[in-house]
């Protein structure tokens, strides 16, 4: 049996939690907005006893935003809110949880993103015969899809676990294969990246020329085929589409980046950390959970060459 790597992406997590409640945010009794903490917490508590992962890494942004897309193209995520200071505040606290669960924790390499570290880790544990779930609500993942990664998205407000694999790609957007989601975003853009695409290429007209020349690289070596505005505009325009690509590609082979299985083994979380800390955010309906998994991850790892019981 194949063994099961969980990467989380923090950051969509925690912003899920932030908006998810941002009418209704949770306070402790000390004016601490906990909402993306224990949406967050709630999630992992929930994979922990749910899926019963053997390892499993959290990954953080770095705290520089100059990423090598941004120095290339300066209106990359430009359009995006500055983060709200309540997620800012809860960093701390996720990484003094995930300590006492003994989950480790990564940050992005200067220049490069958490989807880029994301990507390199899961690529390397692939091929050291893993399956890779990523825990996360960001579409450019879809890019990574294969038969040993996939997308995992948790429960949320009733609705049950979702896995995300290759023919739920192929059914959602249309396309031969996921890793063509970058040739989508290349020809029609991604506002939320703020990624310019080609002019007057939407999402339909995207679809039919991946379908046809299978890439961007493809379509744009056959403007011939175009008439009219479109091939005007297209030709005029192919080094956007390249930049464009560029900037959609996650990056999955960042220089010194290896996956050494032992530094994402869980080892047995420290029941008292956890008790004190969730104490301190107030968390005492998740105790209950939280000890369920402790229990369970002290029987299994009671001889585990990994496992540290300081």
């Amino acid at each position: 049996m194949k063994k099961k790597l969980f990467l989380i992406d923090a950051y969509t997590i925690l912003y899920q939690g932030y908006y998810a409640l941002i009418k209704k945010p949770l306070f402790t009794s000390n004016g601490l907005n906990t909402s993306p903490i224990i949406n967050f917490t709630y999630f992992l508590i929930h994979t922990l006893n749910e899926e019963k992962p053997s390892y499993m890494s959290v990954i953080f942004d770095h705290s520089q935003k100059n990423t090598f897309r941004k120095k290339e193209y300066h209106p990359y995520k430009a359009n995006r809110k500055k983060t709200p200071k309540d997620i800012y505040i809860s960093i701390p606290y996720i990484k003094k949880i995930l300590k006492s669960f003994k989950i480790s924790f990564f940050h992005a390499k200067e220049g490069y993103e958490a989807d880029d570290l994301i990507g390199t880790i899961a690529k390397k544990a692939e091929k050291k015969g893993y399956i890779i779930y990523i825990i996360s609500l960001d579409k450019d993942f879809f890019q990574l899809i294969t038969k040993n990664i996939q997308i995992y998205r948790p429960p949320f407000k009733g609705n049950p676990k979702k896995i995300l694999g290759i023919d739920e790609i192929k059914e959602k957007f249309g396309i031969n294969k996921p890793k063509q989601i970058i040739d989508l975003w290349s020809m029609m853009g991604d506002s939320s990246d703020n990624i310019p695409g080609l002019p007057g290429i939407g999402e339909k007209n995207a679809i039919k020329f991946i379908k046809k020349y299978g890439s961007i690289e493809n379509f744009l070596k056959s403007t011939h085929d175009l008439s009219g505005k479109m091939k005007k505009n297209i030709e005029k325009n192919k080094e956007l589409g390249f930049l464009s690509k560029r900037l959609a590609t996650i990056v999955t082979n960042i220089p010194l980046v290896s996956f050494q299985e032992k530094k994402f083994y869980i080892k047995t979380p420290q029941w008292n950390s956890i008790k004190k800390i969730f104490c301190q955010l107030e968390f005492k309906r998740l105790l209950k959970s939280a000890y369920k998994y402790f229990i369970y991850k002290k029987k299994e790892n009671a001889n585990t060459k990994w496992d540290n019981k300081n």
